[in-house]
């Protein structure tokens, strides 16, 4: 079973680059989020198992999700 894994940044480069950067081997899904509050419908959907999250986002910060968690 994959490891659901979830991206969360403002910048469409640096969600790509985060993609990139995880190992091909690992047995993953990823999942991508623009802001915290869409980052919050991936979790409540159950598709998210670990996240990287950027700390300074529009709409919902890094730090305002994980108190939301």
């Amino acid at each position: 079973m994959s490891t659901k894994v979830l991206i969360c940044d403002d910048s469409k480069r640096a969600r790509k680059q985060m993609a990139r950067s995880l190992p091909s081997e690992w047995d993953i899904e990823i999942s991508f989020a623009e802001h915290g509050e869409e980052a919050l419908e991936v979790i409540k959907a159950g598709d998210a198992e670990i996240m990287f999250i950027d700390l300074n986002m529009p709409v919902m910060d890094g730090l305002s999700l994980i108190e939301n968690l």
